[in-house]
């Protein structure tokens, strides 16, 4: 935890706003009239159980107790911390002491915080209509601390070196880049930010969909002293409190689990790219011997999919115990075919029964394998005979 956050749960931010405003109760939150602009009728809430503050007058924005102090004192995020650090008597670590691990945590904690602040501002508001068309509640946008890039590409850089990083800093965390003109610019711009957690729930990167026509579609963060996507599963950090009872079900991408764990699957986790690395499928076995892969039906998918039941025995042969807790290696591993056309998003979208459907009624891996192959060969010619 970084110590922007050890900050903030040390606070409680229904003492923090009374101090600027008087709050009354309102069943499980509080209200009171913007201390931002003129009402006659609250506009405003604060909502304990979130520590969050919005305005749903004139102001049309909200966010957490640093973003209350930066808005009634005027000030940037810098001084609003060292201002809470003060309060709270938490000191603020000394950056250039720091361990590179260490810095490069808090960079992605303070960017995260300004993604998921952007995003429930009034230049989210495109941004939040895009996500409730797919069906993404508050909670799940919550949850998965969903976030927003500015479209200008510099708005991240300029918020991180006015809290005292460096550029030079912000480069190693993967969050800006340099440019052909020597100028230093954003990554992630204007697009839908999606935090990306390891197994022990550290933030080591992040995942990115465009909201224009931009291509790719999805970036991700580079590879840094924390993020190395062949490393990493998306969403294992929750699915991993079920895996033993329930098994772990692969899917590519972010939305596919985000969608999944909505709808009550808790067990998915995304491999964010194609065919699942070694790395990967230990950590898998090191969590439960039951898997089922469901990656898209298209020509690629089945591709992926064959090169992950390859990367995925190779691991058995290699392994064959797969810890010291009594996961077997003999892996239950399933595959589950879905329809052509369809990702796991759409499916779950269109009926979760649907999905409970497919999932359950996944086939053995060498029975895929087998149809697979001899799909590929034509067994007429002396090579498909061999």
């Amino acid at each position: 935890m970084s110590v922007t956050d050890d900050i903030k749960n040390r606070l409680d931010i229904v003492d923090v706003i009374s101090s600027h405003t008087a709050l009354q109760k309102s069943g499980n939150s509080y209200k009171s009239t913007c201390p931002f602009h003129d009402e006659k009728t609250a506009s405003f809430f604060v909502f304990p159980e979130r520590q969050s503050w919005r305005c749903f007058g004139a102001c049309a924005t909200g966010g957490d107790v640093y973003s209350f102090i930066m808005k009634s004192r005027n000030i940037g995020f810098g001084d609003a911390l060292r201002l809470l650090s003060e309060q709270t008597g938490i000191p603020l670590p000394n950056k250039d002491d720091n361990s590179q691990y260490q810095l490069v945590k808090d960079i992605n904690d303070s960017a995260n915080s300004f993604f998921q602040e952007y995003l429930i501002s009034i230049r989210g508001a495109r941004t939040r209509e895009y996500l409730e068309k797919r069906d993404i509640t508050p909670h799940t946008l919550e949850r998965f601390e969903l976030g927003l890039s500015p479209s200008s590409g510099d708005a991240l850089k300029n918020h991180l070196t006015n809290m005292g990083y460096t550029t030079e800093q912000l480069v190693t965390a993967g969050l800006a880049r340099n440019i052909e003109d020597t100028s230093i610019r954003d990554i992630f711009i204007n697009r839908l930010t999606i935090p990306i957690r390891n197994a022990n729930r550290e933030l080591v990167g992040f995942g990115a969909r465009t909201l224009s026509e931009s291509v790719p579609k999805y970036i991700n963060s580079p590879k840094t002293i924390l993020f190395d996507k062949s490393r990493i599963l998306y969403g294992l950090h929750l699915a991993k409190q079920v895996a033993d009872s329930d098994g772990l079900i692969v899917v590519e991408g972010y939305m596919d689990t985000i969608t999944a764990h909505q709808n009550g699957f808790t067990n998915v986790v995304a491999s964010m790219g194609t065919a699942l690395t070694t790395p990967q499928v230990t950590q898998i076995t090191k969590l439960t011997n039951k898997v089922t892969m469901a990656l898209d039906a298209d020509s690629a998918g089945q591709q992926a999919t064959l090169r992950s039941l390859e990367s995925s025995w190779n691991v058995l042969q290699n392994n064959p115990q797969a810890n010291g807790a009594g996961v077997s290696a003999s892996l239950d591993l399933q595959i589950s075919i879905l329809p052509e056309g369809q990702d796991p998003d759409d499916v779950i979208r269109e009926s979760p029964d649907k999905w409970r459907d497919f999932t359950n009624n996944s086939i053995n891996a060498f029975d895929y394998i087998l149809n697979a192959f001899s799909c590929q060969v034509d067994i007429k010619t002396p090579h498909g005979k061999a």
